[in-house]
């Protein structure tokens, strides 16, 4: 019996997924299995080439960008060729932004390929795959979960799966959305992924941090301003909110909006209307709100500092967000789609993480969460210069603990020491743990402390540390 009847005796069909290793392909793969395909892997067009003769596939489902290819066109042409000798028929599937082939892809698709564009929804792609294969009798694939671009939710334990479940539940709604978890943990991007799955995709989606913006200018920057409204504004602007009309709004750290501005913000949601400032003309919006925070907000509820009917208006669909050392299992994954990442960013070969390296890192608090796993792995990527393979070795080393609030010193002062020298030595350690947490980086080691950076580069200069310190 043959490979192609043994698939149609048994009911499953094989697909070939040609591609180099990535995220994407190990999603590709998981959603291809999970259906019942049986699938064999590719790396190059040479190899898929060459195991085409061997598996007789169903399918031939490529991931691969032109700028992959030396010559896309000659090599897609002699897959095609190897594909149709026989007289087979197999579906040839290509899969990546259309405006990456430019002229090739009419070529291509002449000579029989089938090109999808990415990012594709994974429901769309199994229902063009079933269609391809014609399986006989068969009833239509059941609905699947969208296929989010990698870079936005990645992981496979099942805290990042009840994660991806409540976001696909709320996405195609108009649903108020507050996310919230550790600093780190991928706010943003979840976010993202609502906006991505709902029917607003094709609108903007506008980012404002609520803690990164004075709050004198705030109302200005969500509400815009009419022409004279101060002695600056020579011409009107527009605000965050109206540029965010039919798409969303991303309030992140929403914990840290001023109380003063509060109010204001409550009526948007109630009334669905802006006032830009120094204006009386009411602006009707369609608007969809999505929230983020890494701080206790019913507490600040509790001390006055945030207003309950606001935090009732935000919270309508809570999604909480794991800290990585929750879901261990997934470092793996993400350390290999950095290592991707950086490679890929740096026109490096694709580098391998060592086992025991990957043990390690599994077994670290990360009390940074995915963004100190990312940054860890550029610092890895970096320190391993042209070595293929990444060693512990290569990453800065974790963190200090951080001590409880309220716990003693690890060392007493001397009882005699002088008031003005403890409070240097006290600031002299913040800063250096803030600049090893940055791995050296003055801008995040300001934000880490709640200062501009030109404040802290002078009081690096006033303790004398300026000239040992990296930039």
């Amino acid at each position: 019996m043959d490979s192609g009847a043994f698939n149609r005796t048994n009911g499953q069909h094989r697909i070939l997924l040609v591609g180099p290793d990535s995220s994407h392909q190990d999603y590709l793969h998981t959603l291809l299995e999970a259906k019942g395909f049986r699938i064999q892997r590719a790396p190059a067009l040479a190899e898929a080439c060459q195991k085409l003769t061997l598996l007789h596939p169903d399918l031939v489902l490529a991931d691969l960008a032109s700028s992959e290819l030396d010559d896309p066109v000659s090599s897609f042409e002699a897959l095609l060729d190897r594909v149709r000798q026989g007289g087979r028929s197999t579906p040839v599937f290509i899969l990546n932004q259309l405006d990456d082939w430019g002229p090739a892809l009419e070529t291509l698709r002449r000579a029989g390929a089938e090109f999808f564009a990415k990012p594709v929804l994974a429901d769309e792609l199994l229902t063009q795959i079933a269609h391809a294969l014609h399986r006989p009798g068969a009833a239509p694939p059941a609905p699947a979960p969208a296929l989010l671009p990698p870079e936005l939710i990645l992981g496979v334990s099942p805290a990042v799966e009840r994660v991806l479940d409540q976001v696909r539940l709320v996405a195609p709604k108009n649903t108020s959305v507050l996310i919230t978890g550790e600093t780190g943990t991928g706010k943003e991007r979840v976010s993202r992924a609502i906006h991505y799955l709902s029917d607003r995709r094709r609108r903007p989606m506008v980012s404002v941090n609520c803690g990164g913006i004075p709050a004198t200018l705030l109302e200005d920057e969500f509400f815009g301003h009419v022409k004279g409204a101060f002695t600056d504004a020579h011409q009107a602007r527009i605000g965050r909110f109206e540029q965010a009309d039919a798409g969303a709004i991303f309030l992140d750290e929403i914990g840290d909006l001023p109380l003063e501005l509060q109010p204001k913000l409550l009526r948007v949601l109630q009334e669905r209307e802006i006032h830009r400032v120094g204006g009386v003309d009411s602006i009707r919006l369609d608007v969809r709100v999505i929230a983020a925070t890494n701080v206790d907000l019913w507490s600040r509820v509790a001390e006055g500092r945030f207003r309950e009917d606001l935090y009732y208006r935000i919270n309508v669909f809570p999604i909480h967000l794991p800290p990585l050392r929750d879901r261990r299992e997934d470092i793996p994954l993400l350390a290999a789609h950095f290592l991707e990442k950086f490679c890929h960013r740096d026109r490096l070969p694709l580098k391998r993480l060592r086992p025991s390296a990957e043990t390690e890192l599994m077994s670290r608090p990360w009390p940074g969460n995915i963004r100190e796993l990312e940054n860890a792995l550029e610092v890895a990527v970096i320190r391993s210069q042209d070595r293929p393979v990444v060693d512990i070795a290569d990453f800065p080393a974790p963190p200090p603990p951080s001590r409880s609030a309220g716990a003693a010193p690890a060392s007493a002062p001397p009882a005699a020491a002088p008031f003005k020298n403890l409070v240097t030595q006290f600031e002299r350690d913040l800063i250096h743990h803030a600049l090893d947490r940055a791995q050296g980086n003055r801008s995040q080691a300001a934000h880490l402390l709640g200062l501009k950076r030109t404040t802290l580069i002078e009081k690096l200069k006033k303790l004398g540390d300026s000239p040992t310190l990296p930039l």
